[in-house]
């Protein structure tokens, strides 16, 4: 007869959020309240679905949480819109994708009751010739709201939107000092931040390969954002970047003027 076997649990959840030792990526996690999430991955045209359908509930929330098997409706030529491939394979992509994404899901660990709990995002999705029809299943439904109700600007949404490696990442770092003036990281915190500690990047590679990437990125995604950047020197050395972040009405007024991102020079840092 076997023996009882006691389970790590606390091992179990570290090997959830903390995979090979290392914790998951920004764009792989959300945190509600006391309840941490790890999100399956998602395919660009899945992440926009999921970005929409909780948009409908944000613009829905009106005091009264929504039922659990409530629905929300999203025209199908919008989501058609965003499928980046010709038009003889539509069909077959829509269809995969669709297939697919019912079957994604996140794990979620809420820390007060120690409990884990899996979930998939959609209970359902029916298509017809104008129309698809979502339904969240059960135990997203009180997330979701949670998030949609707690978190005006929707910046959990805009989370799990970002496709880039380390894009989520520069968001979480620079988005929480947004309308606060010129923050400041030093290379170490930075490179720490985005599990890159162990490499030889230089600044130069940091800038090219990792920031600006994620930067346009953020652009491309969002037009009440604007973002600049640049080195921090001691001597000749860079030992630091700063950051200044604007977002809402301010932010697009001035990306009418610099629609594009682009590199802030010193001197930009002084002169604001």
């Amino acid at each position: 007869m076997k023996e009882n076997i006691n389970l790590d649990f606390t091992g179990l959840v570290s090997e959830l959020l903390y995979p090979a030792g290392q914790e998951a990526k920004a764009n792989k996690i959300i945190k509600v309240g006391n309840i941490i999430g790890r999100l399956d991955p998602l395919t660009e045209f899945q992440q926009k679905i999921i970005v929409g359908v909780i948009s409908l509930v944000h613009k829905r929330i009106d005091g009264t949480p929504p039922a659990s098997n409530e629905t929300y409706v999203m025209e199908l030529n919008e989501i058609l819109k965003s499928c980046d491939v010709e038009q003889a394979e539509l069909s077959s992509y829509l269809i995969n994708e669709i297939e697919k994404l019912v079957k994604k899901g996140i794990w979620l660990y809420e820390e007060a009751t120690q409990k884990l709990t899996r979930t998939h995002w959609f209970q359902s999705i029916e298509i017809s010739n104008r129309k698809v029809v979502f339904q969240f299943a059960e135990k997203i439904v009180p997330i979701v709201t949670e998030f949609t109700l707690l978190d005006t600007e929707l910046q959990i949404v805009k989370g799990l939107r970002y496709k880039g490696k380390h894009t989520g990442t520069v968001f979480e770092m620079i988005w929480k000092w947004r309308n606060q003036g010129i923050i400041e990281y030093s290379i170490p915190e930075i490179m720490k931040q985005l599990s890159l500690e162990h490499t030889r990047y230089s600044y130069g590679q940091l800038r090219l390969r990792v920031i600006e990437p994620s930067i346009e990125e953020i652009y491309a995604w969002d037009d009440s954002v604007f973002i600049r950047f640049g080195p921090t020197f001691a001597g000749r050395r860079v030992e630091g970047v700063w950051f200044e972040v604007k977002a809402g009405e301010e932010a697009r007024r001035v990306r009418q003027q610099y629609p594009d991102f682009k590199f802030s020079s010193p001197e930009d840092k002084i002169n604001g």
